[in-house]
């Protein structure tokens, strides 16, 4: 019979697979937006540069660890899969910057 503490891991463990659902999850309400609107002037495409370096350098991280380990697989899913969302969404911000014929955001223009 598990203790109360055993079970209470059992939780958290559960609660714990699902963070990395809900994250990725958080990027359609953006990707819908996007495409609904093609607005992207006011997203800062440096903002997204950085979280894909932050995602390569997870992505990287977990690979060596699976390598060195042989462990850690859902981290490698999940950073890889965290990585492709982000390079998505870069991608949907220049196609609808392309499709607004460039013209940069007010908060671009304001710097410029």
């Amino acid at each position: 019979m598990a203790t109360a503490l055993e079970t209470l891991m059992n939780i958290a463990n559960v609660a714990e697979s699902a963070v990395p659902v809900l994250s990725l999850t958080a990027y359609i309400p953006q990707w819908r937006t996007l495409l609904r609107t093609r607005d992207s002037r006011s997203i800062s495409m440096a903002s997204w540069g950085i979280w894909a370096v932050s995602y390569l350098i997870a992505t990287f991280y977990a690979s060596m660890l699976l390598l060195v380990t042989g462990r850690g697989w859902p981290l490698v899913i999940t950073t890889a899969v965290g990585l492709c969302f982000v390079l998505f969404t870069m991608l949907l911000i220049w196609w609808t910057r392309q499709s607004e014929g460039g013209r940069p955001g007010p908060s671009q223009s304001a710097r410029e």
